[in-house]
């Protein structure tokens, strides 16, 4: 998996100069099959729709770096 890009927002760089690790907000889009299977099993798990495609988005990394791609 390539690196993740460094930040270009100044506001991402703490006080010490080094670039945080906190969780980062995003915007996607996704196939509207995608969004309708997030929204169903958000719904059966309680969760937020967002919660639930972060969770897919983790697991699916940790699947490629598994795989090593």
């Amino acid at each position: 998996m390539p690196e993740a890009r460094l930040p270009l927002n100044p506001s991402q760089v703490s006080t010490a100069g080094i670039y945080s690790r906190k969780p980062q907000r995003i915007t996607i889009t996704v196939p509207w099959s995608t969004y309708q299977a997030l929204l169903e099993i958000s719904d059966e798990q309680g969760r937020s729709l967002s919660n639930t495609a972060a969770y897919w988005l983790e697991r699916q990394s940790d699947v490629m770096t598994r795989q090593g791609a």
